[in-house]
């Protein structure tokens, strides 16, 4: 097995494993499963509360000793220079050779399991959209922006500063309403992958940090409004290039990794509006009480309602969150938030990215 190296050309996809197999796990991971139990009636028991803390702080270690391995470089699962090749994958592999495959675990029979995308004879695993920190949905496909990296940070590159398994309990929130019964049973019982099981991390990285900050308005004159990552202009073609943690400006206002999952006495587990169910985002009803780890290390809950409300102490024009991005006005789902009282993309879709702020409140 080659371990992961800074050569993207010379990789070579990993070997066994069934690639419509992946394919199907992480393709059910974009919806929560449809029958689940959550580990506590409601969200906000102290142990569990006081255990998720616990978790984004060992998580935000991880991510800092990733960062001083890789050069103050924040998880990154596609290669910097894709924009170059309008973020398409075949043209990129035409000219580099194949992706690597992402690591995701070993399963009981000693198998590995990975992600990867369609490159020659290898069949891929939906690596297209997953790799990628996110996805720009569309009208036709809007649950496609439930995939992404940002999803993923639990892959083996990342988990390796943790236990080194996939189904560590570090990434898993104890209340987590979309986790299921059978995930906390393979969690619990130390497995690394299982096969089959959907079991994305609770905490997702902010996408907006993922991507150049000219991405999302870096607030200069010729990078004010939403830039397309696959944007190949003679100005700009670096939108993937993985920016560096030292690029915060703001590191007690900016989100680094959020609960995706946490409303307080949800009427359901499943959000009606959600186009085939799933549980409410955390940007969905004003019930949500999201714990959120800061890039500078602090670690308390942000709500939708502080969200909203630091929001509106700026100009609209100079707005925490970027509303010319392909989700619009509405933000990232946030046409199927469950009352008015909700309208924050924060995290999401951050204005400059890691350079921007989700809130104005300090802890």
């Amino acid at each position: 097995m080659n371990h992961e190296t800074s050569s993207y050309k010379s990789m070579r996809p990993l070997r066994g494993f069934t690639a419509v197999e992946a394919a199907a796990v992480l393709a059910a991971g974009a919806v929560a499963a449809a029958v689940t139990v959550p580990m506590f009636q409601r969200l906000g028991c102290s142990a569990a509360r006081t255990q998720s803390r616990a978790n984004l702080a060992q998580l935000f270690a991880a991510h800092e000793a990733y960062a001083a391995d890789f050069n103050d470089r924040q998880l990154s699962l596609c290669p910097d220079n894709l924009g170059s090749y309008q973020g398409n994958w075949q043209a990129w592999q035409q000219s580099n050779g194949c992706a690597p495959s992402v690591l995701l675990g070993t399963d009981v029979n000693g198998q590995q399991w990975s992600m990867s995308t369609a490159c020659g004879t290898n069949p891929g695993s939906g690596g297209e959209q997953w790799l990628k920190p996110m996805n720009f949905t569309s009208s036709t496909a809007p649950l496609d922006a439930l995939k992404g990296a940002f999803r993923l940070g639990n892959v083996a590159a990342l988990n390796q500063y943790v236990d080194g398994r996939y189904l560590d309990a570090a990434f898993f929130a104890p209340d987590d309403p979309s986790i299921s019964r059978r995930a906390w049973r393979k969690i619990q019982e130390g497995a690394d992958y299982e096969p089959g099981l959907n079991a994305l991390s609770t905490y997702t990285l902010s996408p907006a940090a993922m991507y150049d900050p000219r991405v999302f308005g870096d607030g200069s004159t010729a990078f004010s409004a939403f830039l397309s990552p696959d944007t190949n202009g003679s100005q700009y073609v670096d939108g993937y290039r993985s920016p560096t943690v030292s690029q915060c400006q703001h590191p007690a206002l900016k989100t680094r990794l959020m609960e995706m999952w946490a409303i307080e006495g949800a009427p359901s587990l499943d959000n009606p509006n959600m186009p085939g169910g799933g549980p409410y985002l955390w940007n969905q009803s004003i019930l949500s009480r999201p714990l959120t780890a800061f890039f500078d290390g602090s670690v308390r809950m942000l709500t939708p309602l502080e969200s909203k409300q630091t929001e509106q102490r700026v100009p609209t024009s100079q707005g925490l969150w970027l509303k010319t991005t392909p989700f619009g006005s509405q933000g990232y789902f946030g046409s199927y938030a469950t009352d008015f009282l909700v309208n924050t993309s924060a995290h999401f879709l951050t204005r400059g990215g890691i350079r921007g702020r989700d809130t104005l409140a300090l802890p």
